[in-house]
């Protein structure tokens, strides 16, 4: 009778193929090359190299077989008969040592899958951590562009609806290629292009504008105390300036006390305010004085004012030297690093961040694709 050939709908994959091997009677069959990749549904270039491999493995035998001709045999119980042909030999000290031929893989593939599934929960959590913080920043960001509150609600569901499509594209997209739907794979992906371009987008307006109020009050804040610093230097100075030291109460009663002392002149320099002549100028010298040691005294106290308030206003302000220290010392330490020959201003250090914190949100998808492939069993 002779052997039918099956047309294989769609290509085999390894563990299809080697099940196929198998199943020839005695594990074995001689071919052409040819006619093995049509029945695998591979290319022969491809044959060749899944060949190589095995046999490099150890699952198939190549036996030499007719000219143009692969003999093929699979390899089903090459470690019962290693372990025949190898077995130590009882004598009469005993049995063999079965405890030293045993195998320690099944205990390590044990410690690496658990390893696997710890690190995938890691991720998936950190998935959704992300996914968390991206709705919750993309939905806000949309609703604030809403007149009313109806506006707002419809445009927060279609930014959580896009949120939504960017974190759950990518793990879709990676199961429909695995079970080789690749039409519906790359429209996946391409609706996930679209997704991830406006979560970017909503993102970086909220990234920005939430950053760029931060730093303009920090401005605000840095700006208002250095005027005040400079004001309260100001005031000191002319502080230190003054070395008059008496009261203005006790200088104005000295005041009282010396003009009688000047009568001879006082009604024709109208209260001594008006010396022109020699003899009133020492008539009124005494009073002359007091009146500028008086107006001293008072700007003095008046200094003193200016000075308890503007230091109690600097007191009560932020300890905020700068606006924006992070992109300031990032930007220097990299001029540093770089020894002057990469020398950012703080302006693209702040870009950077912005990009920084509207990406990584937008990463969740991918972050909860790669979870779930590490936590799938690895294929033997």
């Amino acid at each position: 009778m002779s052997e039918a050939k099956v047309i294989q709908l769609r290509p085999l994959d390894d563990d299809e193929a080697l099940a196929w091997l198998s199943s020839q009677p005695g594990g074995r069959i001689e071919t052409s090359v040819s006619e093995l990749a049509r029945q695998f549904g591979w290319s022969a270039t491809k044959l060749r190299r899944r060949l190589a491999t095995w046999v490099e493995a150890g699952d198939i035998t190549r036996p030499a077989g007719r000219r143009g001709r692969v003999v093929i045999a699979h390899a089903l119980t090459r470690g019962a008969g290693h372990a025949g042909r190898n077995a130590p030999q009882a004598d009469n000290a005993g049995a063999p040592d079965d405890a030293a031929s045993a195998p320690a893989t099944p205990v390590q593939h044990r410690g690496r899958r658990a390893v696997a599934l710890g690190t995938a929960a890691v991720l998936f959590a950190t998935a959704l951590g992300l996914a968390a913080v991206g709705l919750t920043m993309n939905a806000r960001f949309a609703a604030s562009f809403g007149r009313t509150a109806e506006a707002a609600i419809l445009l927060a569901a279609i930014g959580l609806a896009i949120d939504v499509l960017a974190v759950v594209l990518p793990s879709v997209a990676g199961q429909l290629w695995h079970h080789r739907s690749r039409s519906a794979a790359v429209l996946a992906w391409s609706i996930w292009v679209v997704a991830l371009g406006m979560t970017l987008l909503a993102a970086t307006g909220f990234a920005s504008s939430n950053i760029g109020d931060a730093v303009a009050g920090r401005a605000k804040i840095a700006d208002e105390t250095s005027a005040l610093a400079q004001r309260i230097e100001r005031l000191r100075l002319e502080r230190v300036g003054i070395a008059e030291t008496r009261a203005v109460a006790a200088i104005e009663a000295e005041l009282q006390r010396a003009q009688p002392g000047a009568q001879s002149a006082w009604k024709a320099t109208a209260g001594c305010r008006d010396v022109t002549l020699a003899t009133s100028g020492r008539a009124c010298a005494g009073v002359l004085q007091l009146r500028e040691d008086l107006a001293t005294a008072q700007r003095r106290d008046a200094l003193d004012g200016e000075l308890r308030e503007a230091e109690g206003r600097l007191a009560a302000l932020p300890p905020i030297a700068t606006a924006d220290p992070q992109t300031k010392m990032a930007a220097e330490i990299v001029t540093w690093l770089s020894a002057g020959h990469v020398a950012p201003a703080p302006r693209d250090i702040d870009r950077l961040r912005i990009i920084g914190l509207t990406i990584t949100p937008s990463l969740a998808g991918l972050v909860a694709m790669l979870a779930l492939v590490l936590a799938q069993p690895r294929r033997t």
